[in-house]
């Protein structure tokens, strides 16, 4: 009997809808931010279906509004390394400011990213005192729970904020922040002071001090110091704040201007 012939695969249908958002976010990864009338120009599409396409990625914290008429990437994208640099390059980076972080201060020093609105621990660098709290690499935390995720939410714009905010506040302990106006008021002060601290807000015993490391080539992530209360002495204070403020200079001195 003769062998018949294979019948060709037929092809998989493609979702116009799903390439079109590939492929903005593709644009917005080699450069941002880009105009509507540059992304309508790259993309071929009806106006009135890009514009229903760039609000659903902003509803999803895909792309956001620059705030000057620009379209750039939203904090999923950038969560997962889409712009610059990606995790392992940051982990990279960074890897030697946690150890001489950790040697100067001997104290456990943290890397933690935002992940839909919580913190999630990259790396940790634990201090030879440390008293068995220990944060694992895929933790996850509240953000407004932690110094971690307040740098972090203190450095997104307006609108990916409002994204990343909690639906509901769980106390962690007796000093979580328990509403939305209390962490807004913290955030101004985050800003304000261009640093993060929570007083045993997220695990009782500890408190923590923390900077964000904001750059156009880095996914939003940000560094902490960890040290139980009975140590967190005022002139403590001052030397990890002073610490992280240089460990932060030593990392975006590293990026490109």
């Amino acid at each position: 009997m003769s062998e018949q012939p294979e019948r060709p695969e037929k092809p998989v249908p493609s979702v116009k809808s799903a390439e079109r958002a590939l492929r903005l976010v593709e644009l917005l990864a080699e450069r941002e931010p880009r105009s509507f009338t540059e992304l309508y120009r790259a993309l071929g599409m009806p106006k009135s279906s890009l514009h229903a396409l760039l609000a659903s990625l902003a509803h999803t914290g895909w792309v956001a509004d620059d705030g000057r008429g620009g379209v750039s990437l939203g904090y999923r994208a950038r969560a997962m390394g889409l712009s610059g640099l990606d995790e392992s390059d940051v982990l990279d980076l960074v890897d030697d400011v946690m150890e001489d972080l950790r040697a100067r201060l001997d104290e456990t020093i943290h890397l933690a990213r935002l992940d839909d609105g919580a913190v999630l621990y990259l790396a940790s660098k634990y201090s030879r005192q440390a008293l068995g709290v220990r944060f694992r690499p895929g933790r996850r935390m509240p953000s407004y729970a932690t110094a971690l995720g307040k740098a972090m939410l203190a450095a997104l714009p307006a609108s990916e904020l409002a994204l990343a905010l909690p639906r509901e506040y769980a106390a962690l302990t007796p000093h979580t922040l328990t509403s939305e106006a209390a962490l807004a008021a913290e955030l101004d002060r985050v800003r304000a002071a261009g640093y993060a601290e929570d007083h045993e807000e997220g695990t009782v015993g500890l408190r923590c001090l923390a900077v964000a490391l904001q750059h156009a080539d880095l996914p939003l992530v940000a560094l902490s110091c960890s040290v139980p209360v009975p140590r967190m002495t005022d002139a403590k204070r001052a030397e990890i704040l002073a610490a992280l403020l240089d460990a932060r200079s030593t990392v975006l001195g590293r990026l490109r201007p």
